[in-house]
């Protein structure tokens, strides 16, 4: 099943700009989605114990979204991937705050991986494509 990743990435940006609450809104949202996908029978992930895993576990969940994952780089400890086109549409500078609290789920997920991602460049900050390191946790 593909999600209507434009159409949530719209939504998210109008939550995000609810003024007090939105930015701590999208990011408790985007938390509670990553352990409801990671704990969900159908969807569900399970630790990792080596980069080779943490890629096979990534690519699963990121598959099921209909994304696909490009991995540039990868050694012992760590992995980076790369992404042509934003999967929620944000291209505007003014989406960055939007971009990184959506970008908690992405982060929540691969540490109940066993991974921890950093965020290297992004589409709305200005790069062509975006870029990221995830590091094994052990």
């Amino acid at each position: 099943m593909k999600l209507p990743l434009k159409q949530i990435g719209k939504l998210n940006y109008m939550i995000y700009n609810l003024p007090g609450i939105g930015e701590k809104l999208l990011r408790g949202q985007s938390r509670a989605a990553a352990y409801a996908a990671f704990y969900a029978p159908f969807l569900g992930g399970k630790k990792c114990g080596s980069v080779k895993e943490l890629i096979a576990g990534w690519k699963s969940f990121l598959n099921k979204s209909g994304i696909e994952l490009v991995v540039t780089a990868e050694d012992k400890k760590s992995f980076i991937f790369e992404v042509g086109a934003c999967p929620y549409g944000y291209v505007k500078k003014e989406e960055c705050g939007a971009c990184d609290a959506a970008m908690d789920l992405d982060r929540t997920y691969l540490r109940l991986l066993g991974g921890k991602m950093e965020i290297l460049e992004t589409i709305p900050g200005g790069a062509s494509k975006c870029k990221f390191r995830v590091i094994l946790q052990a």
